[in-house]
């Protein structure tokens, strides 16, 4: 699978975690488009220790 760039992951979920909730509906599609499931994201965000 190829995985979008670092500092785009980055984004999305600094959208993901925004406290406006169509931010963090954008971050979240963005993030399950790229990677099919939440638990993928997670996987990737701890590899990259962005969790």
């Amino acid at each position: 699978m190829k995985t979008p760039p670092l500092i785009l992951v980055k984004t999305w979920y600094q959208l993901l975690k925004s406290d406006d909730q169509l931010l963090s509906q954008k971050g979240q599609a963005m993030l399950l488009g790229a990677f099919g499931s939440m638990e993928d994201v997670a996987e990737y965000l701890k590899k990259h220790k962005l969790l």
